[in-house]
């Protein structure tokens, strides 16, 4: 198995929940490539998830939404992990905003008010994709930001992203219903 096998069979484990199986094959992947960034973080939320299995799966998510925003995602990770731990009443989601805000990124409900604040969608979503990071930490927010797309006919965006995050939600119905939101055919690059 390369690699890039080793970390897409430890994701899914990671996602089914399955925290010590997660566990030994980031740790082979670490074993393979040893400051893979995905591993590391993936033994970080594995470890943290066979103790706070819910919390694990959202700050797994939050990682993957925004990896690329991170000045070292595994300190980032391991922080907010740490707060839990430390903080044991404390709510996920308050410490993934705590954490937006300090890395300056733009919380959902500010992005939909920005959207609703102009009157033309494909202006103020531009102006706010191009400008600063959407953190969309919440499934309801994931729903809501893909029914905005399509309705506005962002279908390769809205494409892009359930291609993108869906998997993290494994067979929930709510977001592989989504899908049918997008046309038929070969309508995807509409804008």
């Amino acid at each position: 198995m390369d690699i890039n096998e080793i970390l897409l069979s430890a994701e899914k484990l990671f996602i089914s929940k399955e925290y010590n199986n997660a566990l030994k094959f980031y740790s082979h992947a670490l074993s393979k490539e040893r400051n893979n960034i995905d591993a590391l973080v993936g033994v970080v939320l594995s470890d943290f998830g066979m103790n706070f299995r819910e919390d694990a799966q959202v700050l797994y998510y939050y990682y993957q939404t925004q990896k690329e925003f991170f000045t070292n995602p595994v300190e980032a990770i391991e922080q907010l992990a740490n707060n839990l731990i430390q903080n044991r009443g404390s709510d996920v989601y308050d410490l993934i905003d705590e954490d937006i805000a300090l890395n300056d990124g733009i919380e959902y409900e500010d992005f939909v008010n920005l959207i609703e604040s102009k009157e033309n969608f494909q202006e103020a979503f531009e102006d706010a994709i191009f400008s600063t990071r959407v953190v969309i930490s919440k499934k309801w927010q994931f729903i809501d930001f893909i029914e905005r797309l399509t309705d506005n006919g962002y279908f390769s965006v809205a494409l892009d992203y359930l291609e993108t995050h869906s998997p993290m939600y494994g067979a929930d119905q709510e977001i592989l219903s989504l899908y049918s939101l997008l046309p038929k055919g070969e309508m995807w690059s509409t804008k």
